[in-house]
């Protein structure tokens, strides 16, 4: 079975969701339950960013942080069983670009993906983060009403999904697969080295954008 959901996020952007669940040549016309298989596979479309200086440009907040819990899933919709979304709270250690509400330091990224019974959503392109990871984090603000923000600190979404996430292991970067050539030299680098660069674009902002 497969399905195709459109859904808005807070950059304004639209991301359609194709999951399907089950093995080819195995479907069922008259089965209907909601995942087939129980756990589907999505593909995300959304906007390329080719570049660090349009990532920068298009980004409300960068962060650099620690992922601190990653909290059960839940779902977008409850007519939807086979769309959950998991919220990680981010421990913020350096703000790059913008500002945190006052006396914030942990905020929340919530992403496709994850398991809400008896359904799972995997984005092979986006992998979900995990408690420890540490990212460089490109954000915009996520003012979505529904589902409603309950993990007690502000809610953002990274640009583009994949392309707002350079994690950091062993002291350098790694953008997910989906992220593009343009953002993927930056694989390897030394993780001082890319917050320096990302400084120096972050510099060269109009000033009222800083």
């Amino acid at each position: 079975m497969s399905t195709r959901i459109i859904a808005v996020f807070s950059v304004g952007i639209f991301i359609s969701v194709t999951s399907s669940y089950g093995q080819a040549g195995r479907r069922d016309p008259l089965n209907r339950h909601p995942c087939p298989g129980g756990t589907g596979t999505g593909i995300l479309d959304t906007i390329s960013v080719e570049s660090l200086e349009h990532l920068v440009q298009i980004s409300d907040l960068i962060v650099v942080g620690t992922v601190a819990k990653v909290l059960p899933s839940t779902l977008i919709d409850p007519n939807h069983p086979s769309l959950p979304e998991t919220t990680s709270l981010i421990s913020v250690d350096e703000v790059l670009l913008g500002q945190l509400p006052y006396g914030t330091k942990t905020i929340s990224i919530s992403e496709l993906g994850g398991r809400v019974e008896p359904c799972g959503l995997v984005i092979p392109d986006n992998p979900l983060f995990k408690e420890g990871e540490e990212y460089v984090l490109f954000l915009a603000a996520d003012k979505r009403n529904v589902p409603p923000n309950t993990s007690g600190s502000p809610r953002y979404s990274t640009v583009g999904a994949w392309s707002g996430k350079a994690k950091i292991a062993d002291g350098k970067i790694q953008f997910p697969p989906g992220a593009s050539q343009g953002l993927h030299k930056y694989d390897n680098t030394a993780a001082s080295t890319f917050i320096g660069t990302a400084k120096s674009r972050i510099a060269g902002l109009p000033k009222r954008t800083r």
